[in-house]
Parts: C-alpha cells; structure tokens; sequence
C-alpha cells in the first residue's frame, strides 16, 4: 500500500477510535523539563496512569532540586503500577542531575529556539532518555513532525499494518511518520495509544503480534478488523477458540460413540456365531 492510502487509512482508523474513546482533550502547555518528565511517566502506560504518576512525583518532593538528590528508592513509588519503576526512577533523577549540572538552574526551556537538529543533540546528551522520550519532547514542546513510538504503540501500529512486524522503535517511529501529517500526528498517537493500553484489547492485539502473519498485516483491511476488535470487547479470539474447542469434544464424542457401536456391533457377530455352531 502507498504512503498516500496509508495517509487515508490513517484518518478512517482515527474516526473509528473516535467513537470508542472521544477525541482526547489538548493537553495544557507544560515547560520542557515538565514534558520529559511527563514522557518518563507515559512510556508503555495510559495518559490516565502518567498523568497519576506525574501528580505523585510533583506531589511527593518540595521541588526539582529535591528529586535530582533523593535515592531511587524514594522516587520509585511515584511509579507504582508501572512497569520498572526503578529504571524510571533512575531516568527522573538523571535529567535533573545532567540539566542542573549544565545550566545550574532547571530552565530548560531555551531548548525551544533552537533548530530540531539542534534540540535533538542537546536531548541526546540526556543519559539514559529513550527514543520515545525525545520524540514525545520535541514533538510537545518543539512541535516537530516526529512520532513517539514505545513498544505498546509499535505493536498496535503493526496489528494495524501501518509498520512492518520486523521493526523496532525507531524504524516504527519513522515508517509512521511517513504516513502522517504533522498535524494529525499528535492526536494520532494519543488515540493509538487509548487502543494500545485499553486492557480490554492489548493483550488481544500482543498476542496476535507475537505470530504475524507472513506477509505482515494487511493495512487494508485494517478499519474492519480494528471494528471488528472494538465490537468484540477483545473476546473474538477466546469465543472462536471456545468454539473450536467445543466442536473438536462433540466431535470426539462421536467418534468414541461409533467406536463403542462398532465393537458392539462385533460382539453380537461374534456372539451369534458362537451360538449356530452350537446348534450345529
């Protein structure tokens, strides 16, 4: 499929996911170092669960100055429920270290003069960030056409057929962004990532991921099956298994009665001739 149907398809999908989970509400204007921050949280989780996360760590510490000299132990609950809250953790307190150590304040917001270039090499001297994590930055911040891909995303990206199984985080990223306007992009990704965390169908779509097919998943018919998934309640795959599962007892059931017939069948011969050469 071109990238031009891919586009097509892509405001067809974004209808769809529409219906299921409203248009997501535009998030207020936060500084850059709020946006890391928040992306920190946001990596593999709801909006609802980073936005819980971020209350917890502005909650739990005085100031910035705060988190960058608190133990990993002492930031990691402002993560529960998410998965590696340490390495979160880690990451929340190493931005703050790198950016203070830098700049001696927490201002960061300078970065959004700069050329994407520019603010894409400042970002990457930021240890322990990962792609997601910049990608979400520059594009909340900078308003760069770039997409935030982590790896929920990347698997209901794939299921969907807008990127090829084969690819990681970064190759998703950018074959996804070849198939979306600048300005579609952001309320793209969130309404993705509504289907990718709802857990009604992640496990659904996961493991359908795990075994694609050969030739990878047909974009084309991507609105219907992402329909047919929304419609199901992700219970489409369980009910045929279930089925399948039902037809093959019943089925066997059958078999052991023609079986059981069959040798019954046999000992009556068997009987019978027993009995006429005994009369003989």
């Amino acid at each position: 499929m071109k990238a031009s149907e891919k586009q097509t398809q892509c405001k067809k999908l974004a209808t769809v996911l529409k219906k299921r989970y409203k248009s997501p509400a535009p998030q207020g204007v936060r500084a850059v170092l709020d946006e890391i921050l928040y992306a920190i949280c946001l990596e593999n989780v709801s909006e609802a669960e980073a936005d819980a996360a971020l209350d917890r760590l502005m909650a739990g510490f005085h100031d910035y100055n705060e988190m960058r000299v608190s133990s990993l132990s002492e930031l990691e609950p402002a993560f529960r429920g998410a998965d590696q809250p340490e390495y979160r953790a880690l990451r929340v307190r190493t931005v703050l270290q790198d950016i203070f150590e830098n700049l001696y304040s927490f201002d960061f917001d300078a970065i959004r003069k700069k050329t994407l270039e520019a603010a894409s090499k400042q970002l990457s001297k930021l240890r322990h960030l990962s792609d997601f994590v910049r990608n979400y930055t520059l594009q909340a911040a900078l308003g760069a056409h770039v997409v935030p891909i982590d790896d929920r995303l990347r698997d209901a990206a794939v299921w969907l057929g807008l990127v090829s199984p084969s690819a990681g985080e970064a190759e998703a990223a950018e074959e996804l962004k070849s198939v979306l306007r600048k300005n579609d992009a952001p309320q793209f990704c969130r309404l993705l990532r509504c289907l990718a965390t709802d857990p009604s169908f992640a496990k659904a779509i996961s493991a359908e991921v795990q075994k694609p097919p050969q030739a990878g998943f047909d974009p084309a018919t991507a609105v219907e099956r992402l329909e047919a998934l929304l419609k199901s309640g992700g219970q489409a795959r369980k009910t045929k298994t279930a089925r399948k599962s039902a037809g093959s007892a019943t089925s066997n059931r059958k078999k052991s009665a023609k079986s059981a017939a069959r040798k019954s069948g046999t000992a009556k011969k068997k009987t019978k001739t027993k009995r006429s050469v005994a009369s003989r």
